[in-house]
C-alpha cells in the first residue's frame, strides 16, 4: 500500500509584481517528494515562480517554505540542499568541464568533490571523455546542457530545479537523460521541472501544476486530473531493469485484479495499456514496482494541458 507522500514545498500566497503588472499571483501550493512539473504557455510565470522558491528573486508577497524553513528568512541555507537548471544556463568559459564539477561540489557542501565523485558526474553526462579538461567555451550547446544537467545533481541536493532541462540535446540523448532523471528520482531526489515539451513532461512527472497568468489553474496527480476531464486510458512502462520482474508477469499479476479494469491488461510493445476508473487502487499495486512507471497513455497530458488552459474548472480530490 502506497504511504503519503512527504510535503517537500508549501507555497503560501506568492505574488510577484514587476512596474505594477502581476506576473505572479497570490499562488498556494504544496509539493511532495516527486517529481513535480509546472506547466503553461510562455510568460505564464513559471520561471518566475522558480526563482522565487530559489531564493533569487524577492516575493511581493507571500512566502514558501522549502524543507520546512522560510525561503525568506534562510535562503543560503536552503540553497545549499538545491540543484537547478536554468533555462539559459551559464558557465565559466576558462574552466574544464572537471574544474567546473569541482566547483559546484565545493559550493554545495563546503568541500569539493573527490576525483571519483567528479569522474562518475561526467560519465553521467555523457560528455565525450576527451572533452573533460577542455575549457568550456570549445563546448557544443548540447554538451553544455549536459554538463548543466550534471552540475545540478551533483552533491546530493535534496531537490532539484529544472527548467526547460533537455533543450539543446538531440532526441536519443533527450530518452537517455528521461531515464538518467527517473534514476535520480529513484535515489530519493524531488524534481521540479518546467518544460514546453510536454511529452518530456509525460514520462517524467507524477503531478503537475497547470499555470497561466500568473496563476494556477489545477494542480494534482496527474491521473486525477486526467481522471476528473474524462480520460481513463493508462499505460505502465519499464524505466528501470533492477529486478526481475517482468512486464508479462506483471501483466498478469494486474489482469487478477479484475475489478480495477474497464478491460483485461494488455501488453503492447513495451508497456502495458489499460482502462481503470480507480487509477489510485492501481497506483498502489505498482508503487511496490519500483522500475515500473504509471501514468495516463500517451497524449493524454497534451489533452489536459488545451483543456485546462482553455479554462475549465478543477477541483482537487482529498
Amino acid at each position: 500500500m502506497s504511504s503519503p507522500k512527504e510535503l517537500i514545498i508549501k507555497i503560501q500566497g506568492l505574488t510577484k509584481e514587476y512596474y505594477n503588472k502581476v506576473v505572479v499571483d497570490n499562488i498556494n501550493l504544496e509539493i511532495p517528494d516527486s517529481c513535480f512539473a509546472f506547466l503553461g504557455p510562455n510568460g505564464a510565470g513559471k520561471t518566475t515562480l522558480m526563482l522565487m522558491l530559489l531564493g533569487m528573486v524577492k516575493p511581493s508577497n507571500g512566502t514558501a517554505f522549502i524543507l520546512e524553513t522560510n525561503i525568506l528568512n534562510s535562503s543560503g541555507k536552503i540553497r545549499r540542499k538545491i540543484g537547478f537548471l536554468p533555462e539559459n544556463v551559464g558557465f565559466y568559459p576558462n574552466l574544464t568541464g572537471r574544474q567546473f564539477l569541482k566547483l559546484i561540489f565545493g559550493l554545495r557542501n563546503n568541500r569539493g568533490g573527490d576525483k571519483n565523485q567528479i569522474k562518475s558526474y561526467l560519465e553521467w553526462s555523457g560528455i565525450d571523455k576527451n572533452y573533460w579538461d577542455k575549457f568550456i567555451k570549445s563546448y557544443s550547446r548540447g554538451m553544455r546542457q549536459r554538463l548543466g544537467l550534471a552540475q545540478a545533481f551533483a552533491g546530493e541536493p535534496k531537490i532539484v530545479f529544472l527548467d526547460e532541462p533537455l533543450s539543446n540535446i538531440d532526441p536519443l540523448g533527450r530518452e537517455e537523460f528521461i531515464q538518467k532523471i527517473h534514476m535520480k528520482r529513484k535515489e530519493g531526489i524531488t524534481v521540479i521541472i518546467s518544460s514546453h515539451i510536454v511529452l518530456e513532461i509525460e514520462q517524467l512527472a507524477d503531478y503537475a501544476a497547470f499555470i497561466d497568468n500568473g496563476i494556477v489553474k489545477a494542480s494534482d496527480k496527474i491521473y486525477n486530473l486526467a481522471q476528473f476531464y474524462g480520460f481513463n486510458e493508462y499505460e505502465i512502462t519499464r524505466i528501470n531493469y533492477d529486478d526481475n520482474v517482468t512486464l508479462k508477469e506483471l501483466s498478469e499479476l494486474l489482469s487478477t485484479e479484475k475489478v480495477l479494469f474497464s478491460d483485461v491488461p494488455k501488453i503492447l510493445s513495451d508497456k502495458i495499456i489499460f482502462r481503470t476508473n480507480i487509477p489510485e487502487k492501481v497506483d498502489k499495486i505498482i508503487v511496490d514496482y519500483k522500475d515500473f512507471n504509471f501514468t495516463p497513455i500517451s497524449g493524454t497530458l497534451n489533452k489536459l494541458y488545451k483543456q485546462i488552459i482553455k479554462g475549465k474548472s478543477y477541483e482537487k480530490r482529498e
